[in-house]
């Protein structure tokens, strides 16, 4: 285990933030709990900046930041898409009324939509594996390597469900890391 920089308090303080925040993720995971992921997003970002204090290693909080960003730009950019997508449908929908719907253009949005969700994915999960490597080098936990690299296989298998999954998993190997922390 590394010496850290910081006081034990602040370590298991910090432990102590992003254990709540991991478990307040997962249950935000049920349905109309939604908003208590976000809470414990919050939470684990700030755990992981008073980590990255505490074990004076700037890249934990660097990667995590740039995870976060990724997530929120990638998240406004499908927002923006749907918008783009709908608005002009409904507009001629209302000005031309048609039988026929729009089943294959909206077959080729949902695979456009997807793709995107999926670049945006691996760029989040890309910077929040590599900021759990950093905390696992830091703190010598071995679980927060566990956690990055069960983030990244989600990552990279987000494409088909599966991914959901192992991001879980990741979720939990860093509830793990972060008990030791505690």
């Amino acid at each position: 285990m590394s010496a850290p920089m910081g006081t034990s308090n602040d370590i298991k303080s910090a432990g102590t933030l992003g254990l709540v925040g991991t478990v307040l993720m997962l249950v935000g995971l049920i349905p109309h709990a939604e908003i208590l992921s976000i809470v414990g997003l919050i939470l684990v970002l700030i755990a992981l900046n008073k980590l990255s204090k505490a074990y004076n290693n700037e890249a934990i909080w660097r990667n995590a930041l740039y995870g976060f960003v990724m997530g929120i730009v990638g998240a406004v950019v499908l927002v923006i898409a749907v918008f783009a997508y709908i608005i002009p449908i409904l507009t001629m929908h209302a000005l031309f009324p048609s039988p026929y719907g729009f089943g294959l253009s909206f077959l080729v949005f949902f695979i456009v939509l997807w793709i995107i969700a999926y670049v945006f994915a691996i760029l989040e999960y890309r910077f929040f594996r590599d900021a759990y490597r950093e905390l696992a080098r830091s703190s010598g936990i071995n679980d927060f390597n566990d956690a990055a690299k069960w983030y990244w296989y989600g990552a990279l298998l987000f494409i088909i469900i599966v991914g959901a999954i192992l991001i879980i998993v990741g979720h939990i190997y860093a509830l793990l890391g972060y008990n030791k922390l505690r």
